[in-house]
């Protein structure tokens, strides 16, 4: 078997280094389509509301709509963190979770829902609140200020 030089060996690194790389920026413009679909139901939502005169389930549904697409930007966000400092912003991650936990309990029927799905809920929105609380990160470098 042939050995590699150092200078190869750096090159076949940096060659494979390069895919998450490739990846991430895949995800990224996908993302960036995502939000502009998502941003673009926001305001069909709102226009049926307007048009239907369904204030109640018009105004659950566009609140659903928003949020989704803040869900998309925090990751959007956390993809960008990630391609300029090669870190991930855990702060962006868990606040994208908060709102999507938020996003389904403004949806949920609370009359159909048991009471253990409430506690759950409620404690899973506890560890991330504090998570989010506890890691003080810099979201533009993705630094921990503890």
């Amino acid at each position: 078997m042939p050995e590699f030089s150092e200078e190869r060996a750096n090159q076949l690194v940096n060659t494979f280094s390069m895919i998450p790389i490739i990846i991430y920026i895949g995800v990224a413009i996908l993302l960036s389509v995502v939000a502009v679909m998502s941003l673009i139901e926001s305001i069909f939502e709102i226009v049926l509301m307007m048009t239907t005169m369904q204030w109640e389930t018009g105004i659950v549904n566009v609140i659903y709509s928003i949020l989704f697409t803040v869900i998309i930007i925090e990751l959007f966000e956390t993809v960008t963190v990630y391609l300029k400092t090669k870190k991930v912003p855990v702060r962006a991650l868990l606040i994208a979770a908060l709102t999507a936990l938020i996003r389904h309990l403004i949806v949920v029927n609370i009359s159909e829902t048991e009471i253990y799905n409430y506690i759950g809920i409620s404690i899973v929105m506890a560890v991330l609140i504090a998570g989010i609380y506890l890691l003080k990160e810099d979201i533009h470098t993705g630094n921990l200020r503890i």
